[in-house]
């Protein structure tokens, strides 16, 4: 983030002298939220915050409610999207596999062969949400036909049974591409009839893929 910041500390405080008028914040109980005192946030309203001070910019946005990049200018946008929560949260993910990674396997070609199964399982994964969501909209749509909104009791209670029924049929095709490749990890060092090649482990997500795309091609207006 530090080498995409623009704005300047003065700006900064700007940012957090806006923000916490809009949330009608004295400069007293803005202080309380982030553990300093009133004469602080004067000075960081009026003198502004460094940017690249993280650990403040990241107190400041949790105290005003707001997100960090707001602060330092680098969107509009006051609060996290649903995007960039995600975002948010598997760079968080990703962090903790280098983390492992570089510090428990030794030797470059080890390192990339991990990192490209993760990516062929993240591949995977793509697949599997686009099921998931044909799924989600299949039991909306049967609820809806089986005039199961009428009542809500009723909904209420056959709601999950038309999930599993519909789930299960939409999902085990993604979930089977997963667990074979889970599988063929299991055997890529092998020798005989239960070796696992490369290029068959990565066919398993390809033929995702391409089942994946005459599926929406079948169901295209």
């Amino acid at each position: 983030m530090e080498n995409e910041i623009t704005f300047t500390a003065k700006q900064v405080g700007e940012r957090v002298k806006e923000r916490r008028i809009e949330l009608n914040l004295t400069m007293p109980e803005l202080g309380r939220r982030i553990g300093v005192n009133k004469s602080t946030i004067q000075r960081y309203e009026a003198d502004g915050v460094d940017p690249k001070r993280t650990m403040i910019i990241n107190g400041l946005a949790d105290a005003l409610l707001t997100i960090p990049e707001w602060l330092v200018g680098l969107t509009d946008e006051k609060e996290y999207n649903t995007r960039a929560l995600c975002q948010q949260d598997i760079e968080e993910h990703i962090k903790r596999y280098l983390d492992t990674v570089s510090s428990t396997v030794n030797g470059e070609p080890h390192q990339q062969l991990l990192t490209t199964f993760l990516g062929k399982m993240v591949d995977l994964y793509s697949v599997l949400c686009h099921y998931f969501a044909d799924a989600m909209a299949e039991v909306d749509r049967v609820a809806e036909d089986e005039g199961l909104k009428e009542s809500l009791m009723r909904y209420a209670i056959e709601s999950g049974a038309i999930t599993e029924r519909v789930y299960r049929k939409e999902m085990e095709v993604p979930i089977e591409d997963m667990k074979k490749f889970l599988d063929g990890l299991l055997h890529i060092y092998d020798e005989g009839r239960t070796a696992v090649k490369m290029g068959d482990l990565f066919g398993i997500v390809t033929e995702a893929e391409k089942r994946l795309s005459e599926k929406d091609d079948s169901v295209a207006p």
